[in-house]
């Protein structure tokens, strides 16, 4: 008996024994009706990000080889075209809801078409912050309109080349613009605008962390406050949420900030097994507190 055939004879089996109602096995037949078709779904996603990269490939290769010759009009125009396509696939493979396949294909060409219409705009205006704010808006509209963790990482990458285009004109540390970044990030964590909270969070970790540690070639005491305050934020965000990805960040920010500060305050006279045995000492206490706060009921918000 086919497939097909086996699962109406089930629903209706169901629905004859008063196990589902009318309603019940339509809504099933619908939710199985919107899905791919196992293999065949996986293949033609396949095929989608091969294109992709094939279409991507050829540009590159193409305007390698032409690229003198094209002029500044001529690579603006290439890269554009290019994007517009992207772009164009994107949006007629968004529109179609329910899908996952056609949802993370969708976003991957979105995607890519931000990022060539990036190129394109820092081509023609020779500027970075043109190439970095391009990127940057055409990942939020692409995860606007296909949310997946590729457009989040996209725009959070967008995000960090903005500050540092214009970095220079505020005469600011970098770091700090990274942290702000990160909790930029943690707060949409938040909000229902973010469909995968935990890469949201994991990008808030790493913004916070990296902003911190970048100060230290700057200000190592203001380096040494910010790491810990990020650290006392992720252990805090632990307590409250449970999420392995804010305990990481604890452990990794205490194994950092606490041998640099002994170091530094010993003037290096710790040496670097000393400092290996604070690092390992410093870890397994964050391990043990992660674990005594796991046995804990969540703190109520």
């Amino acid at each position: 008996m086919p497939t097909d055939t086996r699962l109406e004879a089930t629903l209706d089996s169901l629905v004859a024994r008063g196990v589902l109602d009318d309603a019940q096995a339509t809504a099933i037949r619908t939710e199985l009706a919107a899905r791919p078709e196992g293999l065949r779904g996986r293949l033609g996603e396949i095929a989608g990000y091969l294109g992709a990269s094939l279409v991507l490939g050829a540009t590159v290769l193409l305007l390698g080889d032409r690229w003198d010759e094209l002029g500044l009009a001529g690579r603006v125009i290439a890269l554009a075209a290019v994007a517009v396509v992207l772009a164009a696939c994107g949006v007629a493979l968004s529109r179609r809801r329910g899908h996952d396949v056609h949802r993370r294909l969708a976003s991957t060409l979105l995607t890519g078409a931000a990022v060539t219409a990036g190129a394109a705009a820092g081509v023609g205006l020779d500027d970075g912050l043109a190439w970095s704010g391009t990127v940057l808006l055409g990942a939020i509209a692409g995860y606007l309109l296909a949310r997946s963790a590729l457009g989040l990482l996209a725009a959070a990458a967008a995000a960090c080349g903005v500050w540092a285009a214009v970095i220079d004109d505020l005469d600011a540390p970098y770091g700090i613009g990274l942290i702000v970044l990160g909790v930029g990030f943690a707060a949409l964590s938040r909000t229902p605008w973010i469909a995968e909270r935990r890469v949201a969070v994991a990008i808030a970790v790493t913004l916070g962390l990296t902003g911190a540690q970048l100060v230290l070639f700057s200000t190592n005491a203001v380096s040494y406050g910010l790491t810990a305050l990020v650290t006392a934020a992720c252990f805090t965000g632990y307590a409250r949420g449970r999420d392995w990805i804010t305990l990481a960040g604890g452990v990794a920010g205490a194994t950092l900030v606490v041998p640099e500060f002994l170091y530094d305050v010993t003037g290096g006279s710790l040496g670097a097994g000393g400092a290996m045995l604070v690092a390992g000492l410093t870890l397994l206490a964050g391990g043990l507190i992660g674990l005594r706060l796991r046995n804990e009921p969540p703190a109520t918000a």
